[in-house]
C-alpha cells in the first residue's frame, strides 16, 4: 500500500508539473507570440489605413486647390528664375522706378517644390511704388512681398530710394503627367482677387499722405493739431484747430477746406461736440480733444 501510495502522489506531482510546463509553454512559445504578432498586425493595419486618409485626404486637397498649381511658378528652376526676374524688370518699367536691378538668390527646397527669394533695388516716388504694389498684388503668381524699405533721396525732392525682399512658390506638380505647374512659362489667365479694391485711385491716398515726414526730420502738423473747441460765432458753428507744434489756431466752418500739415479737406458737418471731415480717402469723424490722426472713418 505504502508504494501504490508512493506512486500515486508521484504521478500526481509528475502531471501537475507536465501540466505547468505544458501551460508555460503555451503561453510562452504560442500565445505570447501570437498576441504580439496579432498587435503588430493591427498597427501596420491602422498605419495602412492611416496612409489612405492622407492620400484621400492630399488628393482632395490637390483637386481643391488646383488654383495654387494654376498659380506657381514654372516648374524647372531655371525657367522660374529667369521668367520672373524679367517679368518683375518689365513691371518695374511699367511704374517707371528708375535705376531697377533684380537679383535672385539658390532656391530652397521645401517638401512641396521650391521657395524662391528676389531683391529688387529702385528709385521712385511714392505714386509710383503705390502703382508697383497695386500691380505686383493684382497678378496671379504664387508669391509676396517679406519686407519692403523705403529712404528718402538726398536733394531730390519726392524721390526715394526702395529696397524689397519678395518671396515666390514654385509647387511640385501632382504627377508627372499633369499640365501645372508649367514648364517654361508664367501662368497665365487666371485671376485671384486678394485686394479689397480693384481700383487703383482707391490706394491714391497712400501717396498723398506724408508718410516720410519724420524720416526727413520733419514733423507733420497734423499730427498735432487739435480739435479743441466748436463755438458759435454770429449763428454759425465755428471748428476751432490748435496747432500745438507753433501755436496757431485754426478756425474753419461747414464747408471750409482743411489744410493742416498732410491733411487737405473739408468741413462736412459740425456737431455740438464733433465735426466730420472729408477727404480723397472718405469721412472722418473727430470729437472735440482729439487730434487729426485720431479721426475715425465713418460711411
Amino acid at each position: 500500500m505504502k508504494n501504490l501510495r508512493n506512486i500515486i502522489i508521484t504521478a500526481v506531482l509528475v502531471s501537475f508539473f507536465a501540466w505547468y510546463a505544458l501551460a508555460w509553454a503555451y503561453e510562452s512559445l504560442y500565445n505570447a507570440p501570437r498576441q504580439k504578432l496579432n498587435g503588430e498586425m493591427a498597427k501596420l493595419s491602422q498605419e495602412i489605413e492611416n496612409g489612405r486618409k492622407n492620400q484621400q485626404l492630399m488628393t482632395q486637397f490637390a483637386t481643391q486647390n488646383m488654383p495654387f498649381y494654376y498659380r506657381s511658378l514654372p516648374r524647372t528652376p531655371n525657367d522660374a528664375r529667369s521668367l520672373y526676374s524679367f517679368w518683375l524688370l518689365e513691371l518695374l518699367q511699367f511704374c517707371r522706378l528708375e535705376g531697377s536691378k533684380v537679383n535672385d538668390a539658390e532656391p530652397s527646397r521645401l517638401p512641396f517644390g521650391y521657395d524662391y527669394r528676389f531683391t529688387v533695388q529702385c528709385s521712385g516716388t511714392l505714386d509710383q511704388l503705390t502703382r508697383f504694389l497695386f500691380e505686383f498684388y493684382y497678378a496671379p503668381y504664387l508669391h509676396r512681398l517679406t519686407a519692403i524699405t523705403v529712404t528718402p533721396a538726398e536733394g531730390q525732392s519726392g524721390m526715394n530710394s526702395i529696397a524689397l525682399t519678395i518671396d515666390a512658390l514654385a509647387l511640385y506638380p501632382r504627377q508627372i503627367s499633369d499640365p501645372y505647374p508649367l514648364v517654361n512659362q508664367l501662368p497665365t489667365g487666371w485671376f485671384v482677387p486678394r485686394l479689397s479694391s480693384n481700383d487703383l485711385n482707391t490706394y491714391s491716398v497712400i501717396a498723398q499722405r506724408n508718410v516720410l515726414q519724420a524720416a526727413k526730420g520733419g514733423v507733420d502738423r497734423a499730427d498735432y493739431a487739435f480739435l479743441t473747441a466748436i463755438n458759435q460765432v454770429d449763428g454759425v458753428k465755428e471748428v476751432w484747430f490748435s496747432v500745438r507744434t507753433d501755436d496757431s489756431l485754426v478756425k474753419v466752418r461747414q464747408g471750409d477746406s482743411v489744410h493742416i500739415g498732410s491733411f487737405n479737406g473739408t468741413v462736412a458737418e459740425v456737431f455740438d461736440q464733433d465735426v466730420i471731415l472729408q477727404n480723397a480717402a472718405g469721412r472722418w469723424l473727430l470729437t472735440a480733444g482729439e487730434c487729426l490722426n485720431q479721426a475715425f472713418a465713418v460711411p
